[in-house]
């Protein structure tokens, strides 16, 4: 099971990259908690995040989870975190404090930059098209690489 929050799809949805986390990960669906879809509605893709939803290739499956963590994070890191540990489901996730707790509490976290960078290593992306990524990753979503990180893309 795949578990994802807010930040992680966010920024795929902005780059119009979706269809690359279940490529990459091989999996028809993806879990995402009720505070992660509140979130993405209230989000400025939210348009695309609703074609998604209603995708007939891949599936993003809603589940209500009851948060019961008590670390200073946002709710729908909490309830990520919380399904994940539950279901024994990788995370994708990039906040780093959150990612850092998850992982404490025994989760296989996935950033941004290690899923990329799985990516490279299987041949699902070129040179070219993680160049792109990583661009478009700037662009609409102020994202920023450390630079030893986008070295180790680029190589």
């Amino acid at each position: 099971m795949i578990v994802a929050d807010t930040d992680f799809l966010s920024s795929f949805l902005k780059i119009g990259k979706l269809q690359l986390i279940f490529k990459a990960l091989k999996t028809k669906s993806i879990v995402i908690t009720k505070a992660v879809l509140h979130e993405l509605e209230q989000a400025p893709m939210h348009g695309a995040f609703l074609e998604a939803l209603h995708s007939q290739e891949n599936t993003i499956i809603i589940q209500e989870v009851e948060n019961t963590l008590s670390e200073e994070l946002g709710k729908g890191e909490l309830e990520s975190i919380t399904l994940a540990k539950k279901t024994n489901a990788l995370l994708l996730m990039d906040d780093r404090k959150a990612a850092q707790f998850a992982k404490q509490q025994g989760i296989i976290v996935i950033s941004i930059p290690t899923f990329l960078l799985h990516c490279k290593t299987n041949n699902i992306l070129s040179k070219e098209e993680l160049k792109n990524i990583i661009t478009e990753l700037k662009q609409k979503d102020f994202y920023e690489f450390h630079k030893q990180i986008k070295q180790k893309l680029m190589e």
